[in-house]
């Protein structure tokens, strides 16, 4: 560890005991990430957990809009007072989860809250009408290998993945925060495809599709995809995606599940694709 960082480390290690957050303390990690993120002068910014503004003020200098989100009033007290000669970022004291989301494109780098990384990611990626244009997070390891796990498992996260390229920068090591996180960590991108797997009228019908297909991701592709598909479609379907009957289906990518569901509007009537049950059991049930 450097003696700077050791230095940042014992400034905020008492302020930061009482928070369930882990402090940013690295200087070259806060400009690499800001980097990544490509920032331009027009941009929108927000930054989750904004914590002291060890991210916020260095994107202040980049970008034209901050949107610092932080709970903890300590921390929301010592953002104001440090945003006084900085007329381009805004404070918010609220929970990430309850805050509206920009209407025009935006931008997130942030070291985001870890207790709840998945509901932040919820937010940002399930809904295809909000404006994320790319985010730079520093999130738990084990869940950044989650978001971009291959082969794909994840229903949801295969969904994200058809209009979003995500992938894990690099591991970050505990002793950039303060106090140190038990666990390591990482940087994940997240960046919109310019030309989506998906269109957004079609993301409900990939839902339910990848919910079914993944119901069980050790299935092998005939087995997982002969309720949607007649055989003869699963023949020729296979020929196309350059694999063989006994696949398994959680072993397929983002762009041969492209072709899965195209083909699916293509040549299956609507009668036969998959709709997710309201029940609370979860089950698949017949268009009618």
């Amino acid at each position: 560890m450097s003696e700077n960082n050791k230095n940042r480390r014992e400034k905020w290690q008492k302020e930061s005991n009482f928070s369930a957050q882990h402090l940013l303390i690295s200087k070259r990690l806060i400009h690499d990430m800001i980097a990544l993120a490509k920032i331009s002068p027009t941009d929108t910014v927000l930054d989750i957990g904004a914590g002291t503004g060890a991210l916020t003020y260095p994107l202040a200098e980049k970008a034209a809009h901050v949107l610092a989100i932080e709970t903890d009033s300590a921390f929301v007290d010592r953002l104001f007072n440090k945003m006084k000669d900085r007329s381009n970022i805004r404070v918010k004291q609220s929970d990430f989860l309850e805050v509206s989301l920009p209407r025009s494109p935006f931008t997130v780098v942030a070291n985001i809250p870890y207790s709840i990384t998945t509901p932040i990611m919820r937010k940002l990626l399930d809904h295809p009408g909000v404006p994320l244009q790319r985010a730079v997070l520093l999130v738990e390891k084990g869940a950044a290998k989650r978001f971009t796990a291959v082969p794909i498992i994840d229903p949801r996260i295969l969904s994200w993945r058809m209009q979003y390229e995500i992938r894990l920068v690099r591991a970050v090591s505990p002793h950039h925060f303060a106090p140190p996180p038990k666990v390591d960590s990482a940087i994940l991108f997240i960046q919109r495809r310019e030309d989506p797997l998906v269109l957004t009228q079609h993301l409900p019908k990939f839902a339910s599709l990848a919910a079914y297909g993944l119901r069980d991701p050790r299935l092998p592709l005939f087995a997982a995809l002969s309720g949607v598909f007649t055989l003869p479609q699963i023949a020729r379907l296979v020929r196309v995606l350059g694999v063989n009957r006994e696949h398994p289906i959680g072993r397929l990518n983002e762009e041969q599940w492209g072709t899965v569901f195209d083909t699916m509007l293509q040549h299956v009537p609507p009668h036969r694709w998959p709709q997710w049950g309201k029940s609370s059991k979860g089950k698949f049930k017949r268009r009618k």
